[in-house]
């Protein structure tokens, strides 16, 4: 038996591996841990162990779809504590249908903007949340891993943006991320995606400015041409973004991204 994750924002389990409506057993979420059993079922297949509806159940899943693998091996322990965090959120609401103005989602972003020293909630809509709830995802992977807590918490994407690429040139070990050009670094889960909005920015405005308007997702799948990242504010909830790769592997500079945060934990 082996730990592996699931790959797919959404994975059919079922008792055999044949495609029917009566072989379902439930549907698997991106980030599920499960367990490995035994691989290559009839050639394509993987028998698994994964909870559904809180309860323990064996089934197959399919092992590659549309020419990607459907389970992952698990990354470093801190950055799946991160991935962890930015899963649990997206769950929390409703995996991108929990409106941020609504109950219960609006008290979620008050839990988010409280954690940064704000009496703010999700019915403050002329206020962004976005960077409440990637410092929120952060600080809690921090109860596990203690050098998240190095992170910069702030109400503003481009604070901690910044501090990533001076603590980066100042040789800081000690904090979680530091600040990448695209072309520097291939993107791995628990990395997070830098983009501007609004006004187009650069590397180098981030690393000279800590005050534009900017957004982040934290990443938590890895394709061969693409990124599956996490982030609040995104569509008035916790939702996910694709972004695409180059042909080199590395983020590519479409959709505002500008700058790659390299987990380092």
């Amino acid at each position: 038996m082996s730990v592996k994750f699931v790959d797919f924002e959404a994975l059919n389990l079922r008792s055999k591996a044949v495609l029917a409506p009566a072989t379902r057993i439930g549907i698997l979420h991106l980030g599920q841990q499960v367990e490995e059993l035994e691989p290559d079922i009839q050639g394509d297949w993987v028998k698994i162990k994964a909870e559904v509806d809180g309860v323990q159940a064996e089934g197959v899943v399919k092992s590659v779809i549309d020419g990607k693998r459907s389970l992952r091996d698990p990354a470093s322990a801190s950055r799946e504590a991160l991935v962890g965090e930015a899963i649990k959120e997206w769950l929390r609401f409703e995996k991108g249908q929990g409106l941020e103005h609504h109950a219960p989602f609006f008290d979620f972003v008050g839990e988010m903007w409280r954690a940064i020293g704000l009496d703010l909630d999700g019915k403050d809509r002329d206020t962004p949340w976005s960077a409440a709830a990637i410092s929120f995802m952060v600080r809690n992977a921090a109860e596990r891993f203690p050098k998240y807590a190095k992170f910069k918490f702030a109400a503003s994407h481009s604070r901690y943006m910044h501090a990533s690429i001076v603590k980066r040139n100042a040789g800081d070990m000690d904090v979680p991320f530091w600040g990448f050009r695209l072309h520097e670094k291939r993107p791995e889960i628990g990395d997070i995606v830098g983009r501007w909005r609004e006004t187009p920015r650069d590397f180098d405005d981030a690393e000279t400015s800590d005050s534009f308007k900017s957004h982040t997702d934290i990443i938590v799948s890895v394709d061969s041409d693409s990124v599956l990242a996490i982030g609040g504010n995104v569509r008035q909830s916790v939702s996910i973004s694709r972004y695409d790769k180059t042909g080199a592997g590395f983020l590519a500079a479409t959709n505002g991204v500008f700058m790659h945060m390299v987990n380092r934990t």
